[in-house]
């Protein structure tokens, strides 16, 4: 594992038109994993518009992974549904947040980048990379894939690793 580049702040804010797995309904939650790190939402009972509003926190190492998350329906009796699954590559956030660093952008609101849909991501329309607050942000909708509908809305921040601590050197007298 290499070094720590950073922390992965991950809020899974809500889903929107999930599918039903249940007799009219879903009983969903997300598992969202960054390498080999893995977190997961509450189940919020028999919504397909369900509001989760999480944070996760994930340590960042490079080579940078992306984030997959994927979605099921809670099941007492069986095995939980599959609802989708969908992954967003970080390295756009990570690489802003770098080019914000050295370019010195300090500017409320700023925009750093735009991530598009492409294939190598499942994001629904075009979403930006932002400073905000002192933190760089990407509020992002993906496409839950192999399902007939879904999406999740995501807010990602990226923060660098905090300083290690360094005791003060000890004084000769």
């Amino acid at each position: 594992m290499g070094e720590p580049i950073g922390i992965l702040k991950v809020i899974v804010v809500r889903g929107k038109k999930l599918v039903i797995r249940d007799f009219k309904t879903s009983d969903p939650y997300v598992i969202v994993k960054v390498g080999n790190q893995t977190a997961k939402t509450k189940v919020v009972n028999s919504c397909l518009n369900p509001v989760w509003n999480e944070e996760m926190t994930f340590s960042l190492v490079e080579p940078i992974e992306a984030l997959n998350l994927e979605v099921f329906d809670k099941d007492v009796f069986k095995a939980d549904d599959k609802m989708g699954h969908a992954h967003v590559n970080i390295q756009p956030l990570v690489t802003a947040a770098r080019l914000r660093e050295i370019l010195g952008v300090s500017k409320e609101g700023t925009v750093l980048r735009k991530v598009i849909p492409e294939t190598d991501n499942c994001v629904v329309t075009e979403s930006s990379i932002d400073w905000v607050k002192g933190e760089v942000v990407q509020d992002v909708w993906l496409r839950l894939c192999e399902v007939e509908s879904g999406e999740i809305e995501l807010k990602l921040k990226f923060m660098k690793p905090p300083a290690p601590f360094l005791p003060p050197k000890s004084q000769v007298v």
